[in-house]
């Protein structure tokens, strides 16, 4: 274990925590430029390296991005962290300032050391490839399958 540790802190040293929130940043960038309606929680305020919180895009619910991002490969939550798998909206989202409607909308996306930068860029393709179906959907609203 210490010698994890030691290779953990030496690639934290030699930039790798720099690198990881570039890649990051750009996912966010991207989401924010491709994503009509979506926004980042907590912008312009200190963020952990490796997650993101964004307010996705007005569609039918949540659960249908989660359902979407999960056959693509990719495993999200929603809300925040204390309130993964509930149903409802996050209380610390609302505590917050969310309205529920808006709370209700928030994904998390996680990364992990290993986490690679092409990792940020499939999942980015992934949503916005999501996002492109619904729009181009007749039924955008009213879908009755995930």
């Amino acid at each position: 274990m210490i010698a994890a540790l030691e290779d953990r802190e030496s690639a934290i040293a030699a930039g790798g925590h720099g690198r990881r929130e570039a890649w990051r940043d750009q996912f966010v960038a991207e989401m924010l430029r491709s994503l009509c309606g979506s926004r980042l929680v907590g912008e312009g305020g200190p963020r952990l390296w490796n997650t993101v919180s964004l307010v996705m895009p007005e569609f039918d619910c949540r659960q249908r991005w989660v359902v979407r991002v999960d056959k693509a490969g990719f495993a999200v939550s929603t809300g925040s962290a204390c309130a993964s798998g509930s149903e409802e909206p996050s209380h610390v989202l609302l505590a917050m300032g969310f309205q529920p409607a808006e709370a209700g909308r928030v994904l998390r996306f996680s990364s992990g050391w290993e986490t690679a930068e092409a990792d940020w860029q499939q999942l980015a393709a992934a949503l916005c490839g999501i996002h492109e179906t619904w729009k181009s959907s007749p039924k955008t609203n009213a879908m009755t399958t995930p």
